[in-house]
């Protein structure tokens, strides 16, 4: 199907790379076809309440069915509105999350909340912490796309722990990149564990 010639290409709001082949934004909208269908995304990531269906977006729904997107629903509350930790979703839920992002056969893929802005953010910065950024780094990229850091999404971020499961055959490249397999195994916070070698 047609979504839309060159010149009316639109990215969702707050688009933006979070690494090669992961993208970042607000809700899909429909004169944000041409652009999504732009990336040749295999993967959307919606971090919403509802998940995408026919009933719920339609056009969006036939727009993923039409482009062979698969689309992951990982349920969050609104942004302000969660309870566990004050934040709108938990570490399960990023890990889940995680696991889709740091492995090729899901690339490229577009992660969205409803805004583009909170929750995308914690997402994104649990992922970060995975990568050893730096809590300084991780905090002046997440402003850059929300008003303001919470007490709590700091604290969520600090303490986001968890095991990651890393499949070495389809390990994205930029994941670790120049670090000895020592470092990554040493991570502060998370356990890593190496696929086939448990």
């Amino acid at each position: 199907m047609d979504y839309g010639l060159p010149y009316s290409i639109v990215p969702p709001l707050k688009f933006n790379t979070v690494q090669q082949d992961v993208y970042r934004g607000a809700y899909p909208r429909e004169i944000n076809f041409p652009f999504l269908q732009s990336l040749q995304l295999k993967t959307i990531i919606s971090l919403t309440p509802q998940p995408i269906t026919p009933e719920t977006d339609g056009k969006l729904y036939q727009f993923s069915k039409d482009n062979n997107i698969q689309l992951i629903h990982i349920e969050c509350e609104k942004s302000g509105k969660g309870k566990k930790r004050g934040v709108p979703l938990g570490y399960t839920a990023v890990l889940t999350a995680i696991n889709y992002i740091i492995h090729t056969q899901h690339a490229p893929i577009y992660i969205h909340c409803l805004n583009g802005g909170q929750v995308t953010s914690l997402l994104v910065a649990c992922l970060r912490k995975l990568q050893f950024w730096s809590s300084l780094t991780i905090f002046n990229e997440f402003i850059n796309f929300t008003t303001n850091i919470t007490v709590n999404d700091r604290s969520f971020v600090d303490n986001f722990q968890g095991d990651i499961m890393v499949d070495p055959g389809y390990k994205v490249e930029w994941l670790w990149n120049g670090m000895s397999r020592g470092v990554v195994n040493g991570h502060p916070k998370l356990k890593i564990h190496h696929k086939g070698e448990i």
